[in-house]
């Protein structure tokens, strides 16, 4: 079978797992049109779902591919997971690079929408001419490495471990042969609806509508690409990882110390040339990726990155590499997400007085996971967790999100982009780090917030519209959205130009934030945690509140005229 992107790429499965009913339908041409794929489909198919409980039977989660996703296009063999957070409570959108994309996009489906909740574990098994759901009671329980070896040979899989079968917030889907979803919680919504694993199937291939146009348009992308410091510079993430980052945001005064308090930690002990040195690593990446930024040890296995590492080196404070890639696979294979899991345990080591050490995370990840803690609101995240213990303003968290190790005293672009992000306190909406650290595609001072409102709002737009294709963020590092236009025009035989992708992208963002103003969400709730305009860090002031509350109104206002 062949899928024409845009056209006959618009078919959805639905799944019921209340009832067991499953059944494909064809989206109308207007909705592709207009969301494209993966983010955009997601908030598209979510539209009209907000408010209530996330944990609700009806709520849907979505996992879709894009019009790219298929083709020859680097950087696009990505799926993005849509749901309602109910770590967050925001509409949250998650990406992963691997093999779950290709088997969606194999198995003839734009998309995998999941409603209903089993009265048992169950696996869902996707194939072009079949659809079942199978008892996974031998399943439940099961970490992910091993669920994964048990469903290997079965294409595209994607599953839970332990803290999704617990419900804990912050639970991660973690794939085979790719990244995980692993922000926002949206395993605990899979361990809510017993659904421990999907497996996808199927032969199907994409079409390309007009080879030479896109043969024209990938040749140019790959002399971006190569041309790119960042991607495949003597010192970039194609040498070296994301790790590579290290270094360049501790110059920068942006790695954390423990709780975002200033770093005073050694990091060359965990940066890119140590984790070369000691795992002798090879260049790894998802399907098809020329750039390859993942670290692998000799034998395949996966090894941490930036994230993970500056999440436990730098917000949790430890210095063994050892220690660090140990704890980073015990998140992975207990299925929680890294970046929160370091988060709440660092407020956790501020908030009791005690230091941490590699034995006591450890010790602390897998009560967390398996509901054995002493304390059950560090499964809640570290927003509920200090609330608990009525310190909420301890919690470096944007609307129930814990932020990422990027210190925004150290970038007046990134501390709007976590108060704005409409999933939470994330960098990647609008990525302006690509701008104030990277200068691409053209700097911009990371110590003035003149102006930022308006760059902001047009990142946010231009990343949507990337997510929605959907591409790696890294791709931004190299090409802008004309050179994606030119490739989504050729593979889909319809004109698009950056303005376009613009457009969509805009449309996104305001489907999400109308999504989140159903939920209860107000303007109020744009904010960032005190620490940062009162302590300075790394050598860096703190931010200028007044500054940034002008920005912030600013930002409204464009928003506001561009309501849907």
């Amino acid at each position: 079978m062949q899928v024409m992107a845009g056209t006959g790429g618009g078919q959805i499965l639905r799944v019921d797992l209340t009832n067991g009913q499953c059944f494909r339908e064809q989206l109308p041409a207007e909705v592709m049109t207009a969301a494209l794929g993966g983010r955009g489909l997601g908030a598209a198919l979510l539209s009209g779902t907000a408010g209530g409980d996330p944990f609700a039977p009806g709520k849907p989660l979505v996992f879709s591919s894009g019009p790219l996703c298929g083709t020859a296009t680097p950087l696009s063999t990505r799926c993005v997971v849509t749901g309602h957070s109910p770590l967050t409570g925001t509409l949250f959108s998650c990406s992963s690079g691997g093999d779950f994309a290709r088997y969606l996009k194999k198995a003839g489906l734009a998309a995998l929408v999941i409603q209903g909740e089993s009265s048992t574990p169950c696996l869902l098994q996707v194939a072009p001419d079949a659809v079942s759901l199978a008892p996974a009671t031998a399943l439940w329980g099961l970490d992910t490495v091993a669920t994964l070896q048990q469903l290997s040979g079965e294409g595209g899989c994607a599953v839970i471990g332990p803290a999704g079968e617990n419900g804990v917030l912050y639970a991660s889907i973690e794939t085979a042969h790719g990244e995980p979803f692993d922000r926002g919680g949206l395993g605990a919504v899979l361990g809510q609806k017993k659904l421990k694993a999907i497996t996808l199937n199927g032969a199907a291939t994409t079409a390309v509508a007009d080879q030479p146009a896109f043969d024209k348009a990938l040749e140019d992308l790959l002399r971006l690409f190569r041309a790119s410091p960042f991607l495949y510079g003597p010192l970039g993430i194609r040498q070296y990882g994301t790790a590579a980052l290290v270094d360049l945001l501790s110059r920068r005064g942006m790695l954390p110390g423990v709780n975002f308090n200033g770093f005073a930690g050694q990091s060359a002990q965990w940066n890119a040339a140590a984790l070369h040195r000691r795992y002798n690593t090879q260049g790894g990446g998802c399907h098809d990726c020329p750039v390859a930024c993942k670290r692998l040890l000799p034998d395949g296995s996966l090894l941490p990155e930036y994230d993970a590492l500056a999440g436990f080196g730098g917000l949790c404070g430890l210095a063994g590499l050892d220690e660090i890639v140990q704890l980073c696979r015990q998140c992975r294979m207990l299925g929680l997400d890294p970046v929160s899991a370091a988060a709440t345990l660092a407020l956790w080591s501020e908030l009791r007085g005690q230091e941490l050490d590699s034995g006591l995370i450890s010790r602390l990840l897998t009560e967390i996971a398996t509901g054995g803690a002493q304390d059950p609101s560090l499964a809640l995240g570290a927003a509920r967790y200090a609330a608990a213990l009525q310190q909420p303003g301890k919690a470096m968290t944007v609307k129930g999100l814990e932020l990422p190790p990027y210190d925004p005293r150290a970038s007046t672009g990134l501390a709007l982009a976590y108060a704005t992000s409409p999933h939470g306190g994330s960098h990647l909406p609008a990525w302006p780090i690509a701008s104030e650290i990277l200068r691409k595609p053209v700097p911009t001072d990371r110590f003035s917030f003149d102006g930022k409102a308006r760059v902001i709002a047009m990142f946010e737009d231009a990343n949507a519209a990337v997510d929605a294709l959907p591409l790696c963020r890294f791709a931004s590092a190299a090409v802008e959205l004309e050179e994606l236009a030119a490739l989504l025009a050729a593979v889909t035989g319809q004109s698009y130009c950056a303005a376009d992708l613009g457009r969509i992208g805009r449309r996104i963002i305001l489907q999400e934030r109308a999504f989140n103003q159903g939920c209860g969400f107000t303007a109020a709730d744009d904010s960032l945690p005190q620490r940062f305009f009162t302590e300075p860090a790394n050598g860096l002031a703190s931010l200028d509140r007044h500054r940034f509350e002008q920005e912030l109104a600013a930002y409204h206002r464009i928003r506001a005229a561009q309501c849907l």
